[in-house]
């Protein structure tokens, strides 16, 4: 409400006694009210009267005091020979907040039945009423104006809610939340300082420009920071002033000293607002605000870093580089990024313990922020991923830093009792320029630069180079795998199947192995080795197996009439990494028993790497899948070293052999004598044998003459899209016989 209307509001309260003060005294001419100012606020004939105005404006202020304890009324005759009576108004505490006037005629006031005692106690009553009514006019003027100000303060508090809570980059958010701040309290120097966190972030007022915040930055956090231990809330320190000094910074203030407390409570920095540019002291509902904005600011530290190690997090180090791009100021202007991965973190958690391991995370932190440059900002990514941001730097100046570290490395083995570990590291580099983008590219860069480290021998510093051809293949991987995702959540796969045939007298050709291929966004097809590739770095072989294995039995399981009547049988590639998945021997049951199938229709075929890799889950898969009535083909036998040695260890019904030595079988007498030794070692362990890759004539004839069972490759058969192969069957049911 403004000071207008607040002042019609009380002009028209106070009227609506005009007419019961007129009917108590109704010889006096006028009553009019004067607030403490001596300012007419109301009269009952709405018509200026100078002399009475003059009158109650030279009245001193001991007469008015005087009001409050005398038992007279106050009487006075004016120069016109009219005559005043004066009555004080109450406020809350009995204090006198203004005066009524009762003026009265010449003849009035000389007449002799005018008696002012008479007329006190007759009008007391009624000025307690227009008291009253003041009284509860100005207490809500103040709860409204206390209103104003509570909506004002929660409108801001929810703004900055929601930019924190909808932001993607709420670590960039702390310097809105300081400037928001000290602009709404009117602050000449608002900062925001956690030393730990190598956080700085101010506003400063026009007024303080010039002054020298550094010398402010030391003096908060050496004598004023200690004497935060144990606070909670904001506390108001009294400044003094330097005699002598001009300075705008040493006139004395107050300054607002807000803890900021990690997660074990802790206080770890404070958020001050310096002195109010309007030289007011701060108030109860300041303390209060800044108890808000401190808890979105301990919420947004707690987003952007990590809780073991007090660095930033991987959200917080994006918004970082985000903001840091905006900062280059040229095309040639460069950051660099260093991605450092430990590499062999995972012994010290299996050889001594998870605490160990935890242990040379935090003594890596700490080495990395030993020397770092004041312009740098170090990020642990995740588990053992730090990377470091180095502001305006060239690649030489990022690959010494990143030497400097390495040299640091032997401060890294860890020792316990008489066993030691040497700890290493893997340093990827890559340039952050303008051309990089906002979208993060370069941490990507570095990232890749960093496992091509690892790829070539560990211990070493990579740096990203567009014609490595690792990197690149990397590259190709990871833009790969959102493709493969896509494909797993849409129709981006295919199957198909490519025919089996029987080599000797009595065997059927009724045999298929489903095949995957795959079309990128644009309808392109994806070469299968960059497909399989991509899908066993990024650890995507469950999910696609997975779908393989649905995909067909639900195909199959609309000719299941057809395909019970043929004796068909389909094999299906299982990966080394799907054999890991404790939970795929049930999801095969589950998905076979719900298709009415037999469990002899399927083969699973597994590679010999990959059981040799997982020797004991993979002889009880292969166990419970021959329970189940399912049939196990071991792949590209004989590409092992050991592979006779490792034979006896699975129980399976085919040996498929490498393709290695079926290419080259007719032209090199090693390759024949291989497979004639693989197709020997079958017959006694009654196996079945397939030949892939057979694309000759000639081959087939001579592994028919070796001996072996099956044949498998482009003069058998081409794949073929697999629901013409379902159809097919459908209509040309055949028996087979095994």
């Amino acid at each position: 409400m403004s000071a207008e209307m607040h002042s019609q509001k009380n002009e028209k309260n106070v009227s609506k006694a005009a007419g019961l003060l007129h009917s108590l005294v109704p010889r006096a001419q006028v009553f009019s009210f004067y607030n403490l100012a001596r300012k007419c606020v109301w009269g009952s004939d709405n018509a200026d009267d100078f002399e009475v105005d003059n009158f109650v404006a030279e009245l001193s202020e001991d007469a008015i005091a005087g009001l409050k304890d005398s038992d007279e009324i106050f009487k006075r005759t004016l120069p016109s020979a009219r005559t005043v009576l004066l009555l004080p108004v109450f406020g809350e505490e009995r204090d006198v907040i203004g005066i009524l006037v009762a003026l009265f005629s010449k003849n009035a006031g000389k007449s002799a039945s005018f008696n002012p005692s008479v007329i006190k106690s007759i009008l007391e009553p009624a000025v307690e009423l227009i008291g009253e009514g003041l009284r509860v006019d100005q207490n809500l003027a103040d709860v409204k104006t206390r209103v104003k100000e509570v909506e004002k303060e929660l409108k801001l508090v929810y703004e900055v809610d929601e930019k924190i809570h909808g932001a993607s980059k709420r670590h960039s958010n702390l310097a809105q939340l300081v400037g928001q701040s000290g602009r709404y309290l009117g602050i000449n120097y608002s900062v925001l300082l956690i030393p730990s966190k190598r956080i700085r972030i101010s506003a400063t007022h026009a007024s303080w420009k010039n002054v020298n915040r550094k010398v402010l930055d030391r003096y908060l956090i050496d004598q004023l920071l200690p004497k935060l231990e144990g606070q909670r809330q904001a506390v108001i320190f009294e400044i003094p002033a330097v005699e002598g000094s001009s300075n705008e910074a040493e006139q004395g203030y107050q300054t607002l000293l807000s803890p900021l407390l990690d997660k074990n409570g802790n206080v770890e920095g404070v958020f001050a607002q310096l002195g109010r540019v309007d030289k007011q002291n701060f108030t109860t509902s300041d303390r209060r605000f800044m108890s808000h904005i401190v808890r979105k600011v301990e919420y947004v530290i707690e987003q952007s870093f990590d809780a073991m190690t007090g660095l930033m997090n991987r959200a917080g180090f994006e918004a970082q580089l985000h903001e840091s791009w905006k900062a280059l100021s040229s095309d040639v202007d460069t950051h660099q990024l260093i991605y450092f991965d430990l590499d062999n973190l995972q012994l010290v958690n299996d050889r001594f313990s998870r605490k160990a391991g935890d242990e040379v995370i935090m003594r890596f932190a700490r080495l990395l922020e030993e020397d770092l440059p004041s312009t740098a900002v170090l990020s642990r990514l995740a588990g053992d991923e730090f990377c470091i941001l180095l502001t305006h730097a060239d690649a030489e100046t990022a690959l010494d830093y990143a030497n400097e570290v390495r040299d640091k490395r032997a401060a890294l083995r860890y020792l316990q009792g008489d066993k030691s570990l040497q700890i290493t590291m893997s340093v990827g580099i890559a340039e952050f320029a303008r051309s990089n983008g906002e979208d993060g590219s370069a941490l990507t860069t570095a990232r890749m630069a960093c496992e091509s480290a690892k790829d070539h021998g560990r211990d070493r510093i990579e740096v990203f180079d567009e014609g490595n051809q690792s990197i690149i293949r990397r590259y190709d991987d990871m833009q790969l795998v959102a493709e493969i995702q896509q494909a797993l959540d849409g129709n981006g796969f295919e199957l198909r199947a490519q025919p089996i045939s029987g080599l000797n007298a009595g065997s059927s050709n009724s045999r298929h192995e489903i095949l995957l291929r795959m079309a990128d966004s644009e309808g392109n097809r994806v070469p299968t080795d960059a497909l399989f590739s991509a899908a066993e770095r990024y650890h995507m072989m469950p999910q696609i197996d997975r779908w393989v294995v649905s995909k067909t039995i639900a195909m199959l399981a609309e000719a299941s009439d057809s395909l019970s009547e043929s004796g068909a049988i389909f094999s299906i590639n299982l990966s080394g990494q799907t054999l890991g998945d404790d939970d795929i021997f049930g999801f095969i049951e589950e998905e076979i028993r719900l298709s009415g199938l037999e469990p002899s229709s399927f083969c699973f075929e597994i590679t010999e790497s990959a059981a040799v890799s997982n020797l004991a889950k993979a002889q009880a898969f292969i166990d419970r899948l021959k329970e189940f009535g399912c049939t196990i083909s071991l792949d590209d036998f004989g590409a092992g070293l050991s592979s006779f040695a490792y034979l006896k260890n699975f129980n399976v019904d085919t040996l498929k052999i490498d393709g290695s030595f079926i290419r080259d079988i007719t032209e090199n007498r090693i390759s024949e004598s291989m497979v004639a030794a693989i197709t020997q070692v079958a017959q006694v362990m009654d196996l079945k044998t397939v030949a892939e890759y057979v694309e000759t004539d000639l081959a087939r004839q001579l592994i028919t003459k070796l001996g072996v069972d099956y044949a498998q490759g482009h003069i058998i058969g081409k794949p073929a899209p697999f629901q013409d192969v379902v159809d097919e069957l459908a209509d040309t049911p055949q028996l087979s016989v095994l």
